[in-house]
C-alpha cells in the first residue's frame, strides 16, 4: 500500500519524537562531558575541578563516576558551586558528603537554592567540607597565599579588594551583574543546568531566576570572567536534551 507524504511526515515525526525521549531519558543524563579553561595567565599553576548542581538522591553510581574522573585530573583543588542535593532533601546529605571525602584534593564550596538550611544541615555542610580537607563557605574568603577564594550564599560577591587573583564561588550566575569594589579575575557558578533541556534554534525550555543572560560557558562581565557550569544533575524532570552534565576542568 502507498504511503502519502502526510503519512510518512507523520511516522517521521513520530520516530524522531522517541528517539529525543530515549536521549533525554536515558542517554544525556549519563553522558558527562568534560570541558577544559585555560586562566594560566593567572599564574598560580594549579588546576581546579569545579563541580556544581549535583542533586544526589543517593544515586551513588553516578557520583563514584564523577569522582573517578576527578581525581584522575589530579586538582589542587575542587570547588563546588550549590545545589549538592535536591529540593531540599536531607536523606542522602551524609552520604553525598561521604564519598565526595574522596575526590581528590580540598573541597571548598557554597550553598545553592536546593540545599537546605536547617541548622542541622548546615552542621553537616561544614562538618562535610572540612572532613573533604576545605571548607562550605557562607560569604566568606580563605587566602591560600598566592591567590584568594571566595564564597558567598546569594547573588553577590564579597566587597573586598585584594591585592592578589582572587576567585568566587557563588551558586547564582546573576552574580555577574552585581559588580563589587573590585571585578573577581574568575567566578565559578551553576544554578542555571544550562536550560537542561535544550532545543535547537530555540534554546533553552526553562531556565530559573537569578540567571540573567548567563546560561551556560564562559562570559565576559561586569563582575569579572564569569563560568556558568550545566551542572551534574537534573532538577524537576529527571531528563536532559541537547544539554550534558558537565565537569570543568580550569587551570589557573
Amino acid at each position: 500500500m502507498a504511503v502519502t507524504r502526510r503519512t510518512f511526515l507523520k511516522r517521521m515525526t513520530l520516530a524522531l519524537g522517541g528517539l529525543a525521549a530515549v536521549d533525554a531519558l536515558g542517554v544525556e543524563p549519563r553522558w558527562l562531558d568534560v570541558t577544559r579553561l585555560d586562566f594560566s595567565h593567572l599564574g598560580l599553576g594549579k588546576t581546579i575541578v569545579h563541580l556544581t548542581d549535583l542533586h544526589y538522591r543517593g544515586n551513588r553510581a553516578w557520583l563514584e563516576s564523577i569522582l573517578e574522573i576527578t581525581r584522575a585530573e589530579k586538582p589542587d583543588l575542587v570547588c563546588f558551586t550549590g545545589d549538592l542535593v535536591d529540593r531540599k532533601n536531607t536523606e542522602h546529605l551524609a552520604e553525598a558528603f561521604d564519598l565526595l571525602k574522596s575526590c581528590g584534593a580540598p573541597l571548598y564550596g557554597v550553598m545553592g537554592n536546593h540545599d537546605p538550611y536547617d541548622p542541622a544541615s548546615l552542621k553537616i555542610f561544614r562538618s562535610g567540607g572540612k572532613a573533604a580537607g576545605g571548607a562550605w563557605l557562607t560569604n566568606e574568603a580563605v587566602d591560600f597565599g598566592d591567590f584568594v577564594l571566595h564564597g558567598t550564599s546569594g547573588p553577590y560577591g564579597l566587597k573586598r579588594v585584594e591585592p592578589k587573583p582572587k576567585i568566587l564561588l557563588c551558586h547564582y550566575p546573576a552574580v555577574g551583574d552585581k559588580p563589587g569594589t573590585q571585578p573577581y579575575d574568575l567566578i565559578l557558578s551553576g544554578h542555571s543546568h544550562g536550560g537542561q533541556c535544550r532545543v535547537p534554534l530555540v534554546g533553552a525550555l526553562f531556565l530559573p531566576s537569578f540567571v540573567n543572560r548567563y546560561v551556560a560557558g564562559l562570559y565576559d562581565s561586569p563582575s569579572g570572567k564569569l563560568f556558568v557550569g550545566r551542572g551534574l544533575g537534573t532538577s524537576l524532570l529527571p531528563m536532559r536534551f541537547n544539554c550534558r552534565p558537565e565537569l570543568t576542568v580550569v587551570r589557573v
